[in-house]
């Protein structure tokens, strides 16, 4: 008799390899309908205006939504502070953050769009009363006191400076309370991100303190991207989605819309300077 147990062997092992391959493509297709019929959950910073407003408006927004909205993603926007963005995508609470940048507790935890929201600096503020006596963050004395925002990432040179002593941080919930603390001499320095969009003028007059601090040297560059959990079962699906959408938009005409919407929206708000003529 010919022994057909082999053959039986090697069709149970194709079968169940195929059943493995099939369960997955089917668990695949629900995640996929799953982020497809219902809106997708993405935690947004409530003081990092004009990028991020508390009314959910703002540049960084309005890029999100818009890539999202270029590959028919509904996205629906969660204003919260900052750190508890970054908390709730860190543990899967949403499927992702805005506006992040790099960093080692990310790792295996969060995963970066492929390119950024934005780029700005991390630069120095000093209050006229007591300007810095060195021009470069590496010669900073040791034990300045620095106002920095709860849970924001910043510059790995500055992060070593602080890790070192050099710098001690006084935390705060925004940018706003430490240009306010700095003014009344509370901290020696204050850390604030900025670029073409979020000025350093803009900064200090939407803290009040016109003529009492101003900028000085810089902390470094940092790319803000939006960042999507691992732990979210959208997580993954949500960032190939963003990918695609955010390259649409670029090659659309779309980002230089929303970014000639914003320098204008600024210009009526009065919060910048028209340039001369």
């Amino acid at each position: 008799m010919t022994n057909h147990l082999p053959y039986l062997s090697i069709t149970f092992i194709g079968i169940n390899r195929m059943a493995a391959v099939i369960g997955i493509v089917l668990l695949l297709g629900q995640v996929s309908i799953y982020a497809q019929t219902k809106p997708l959950v993405i935690a947004v910073e409530d003081d990092a205006a004009p990028w991020s407003r508390a009314d959910g408006t703002g540049y960084a927004n309005d890029v999100v939504s818009a890539a999202f909205k270029a590959v028919g993603v509904e996205v629906q926007l969660r204003v919260m502070p900052y750190a508890r963005c970054k908390r709730m995508a860190i543990n899967g609470e949403v499927a992702g953050c805005l506006s992040m940048s790099p960093s080692p507790e990310f790792a295996g935890l969060i995963e970066l769009s492929a390119r950024p929201l934005f780029t700005c600096y991390a630069g120095y503020f000093y209050s006229v009363n007591k300007p810095p006596r060195v021009a470069r963050q590496e010669d900073l004395p040791a034990k300045t006191v620095v106002g920095t925002v709860i849970g924001y990432e910043y510059p790995a040179a500055f992060d070593s400076l602080r890790q070192r002593g050099v710098i001690v941080v006084e935390e705060s919930p925004s940018e706003e309370t430490n240009l306010k603390k700095l003014a009344l001499g509370r901290v020696e320095l204050a850390l604030l991100t900025y670029n073409q969009v979020k000025s350093p003028e803009w900064l200090i007059r939407r803290a009040g303190v016109e003529g009492k601090v101003k900028t000085t040297f810089r902390a470094g560059l940092l790319n803000s991207y939006i960042g999507f959990s691992k732990r979210h079962p959208q997580g993954s699906w949500a960032w190939q989605q963003f990918n695609k959408g955010f390259r649409l938009i670029n090659a659309n005409g779309t980002m230089r819309r929303i970014q000639r919407l914003w320098a204008q929206k600024l210009v009526n708000e009065r919060i910048v300077r028209r340039p001369a003529r």
